[in-house]
């Protein structure tokens, strides 16, 4: 059988380091880490349990954070944006990729 502890903590510091809210350019709740690492990895080999004991042996730490949604509302003509926020626990790290959202102009 084969070591998927192992190899997801490899993974992780092969490809993130921990990080703060302010600075990190992925933050995921367990559920949300745990659906991307199953795309790379077979499903349910680790455990929310696993994985959590793999971020904290790798100094990671849960972190409350603020998530915004956008939402049009009314008719197009008099239509605005809602930004909504929540509060989200989960796991802050940083990628070495360029995650930033861009702004395009409509045209």
């Amino acid at each position: 059988m084969y070591d998927y502890y192992e190899q997801i903590s490899v993974f992780i510091k092969e490809n993130f380091l921990p990080s703060t809210p302010e600075n990190a350019n992925v933050k995921l709740t367990t559920e949300q880490l745990l659906s991307f690492l199953f795309r790379t990895f077979p499903v349910d080999c680790v455990s929310d349990y696993d994985l959590n004991e793999i971020l904290t042996s790798l100094d990671y730490t849960r972190h409350n954070y603020v998530v915004e949604y956008f939402s049009e509302v009314g008719k197009k003509k008099d239509a605005r944006i809602e930004v909504k926020k929540s509060l989200e626990v989960g796991w802050c790290l940083k990628s070495p990729f360029d995650l930033h959202t861009e702004e395009l102009e409509k045209k």
